[in-house]
């Protein structure tokens, strides 16, 4: 049978529109979608860190990085990294859990 109803068409049409990408929340608790591994944000932070003197990008802290960086790390803090993301996607993650974490003590 052809017909489909409307939730089957509607999970199908989010999960192609999901292919690729990892979901997340913001911070009103909406769902967002990060296209790529977060290689990008990854090496804004490294840059960041070694502009500043530090030793290890994991020394940051939310109140070091711009405003636009900062909303990135955060929605990848909180993003559901699977296995199938890969490596660099579960350790641009990890490091901006760790930052987002630190408070400056």
């Amino acid at each position: 049978m052809r017909y489909r109803t409307e939730d089957d068409r509607l999970r199908r049409l989010e999960a192609a529109l999901s292919e690729g990408t990892v979901s997340t929340t913001d911070e009103a608790g909406e769902v967002v979608r990060l296209t790529g591994s977060g290689l990008q944000v990854g090496f804004e932070l490294l840059r960041i860190a070694d502009d500043m003197g530090l030793e290890d990008a994991y020394l940051l802290r939310p109140d070091d990085l711009p405003d636009d960086v900062a909303r990135e790390a955060a929605l990848w803090s909180r993003a559901e990294v699977r296995d199938e993301h890969g490596t660099a996607a579960k350790a641009v993650q990890e490091l901006c859990i760790s930052i987002m974490q630190n408070d400056g003590e």
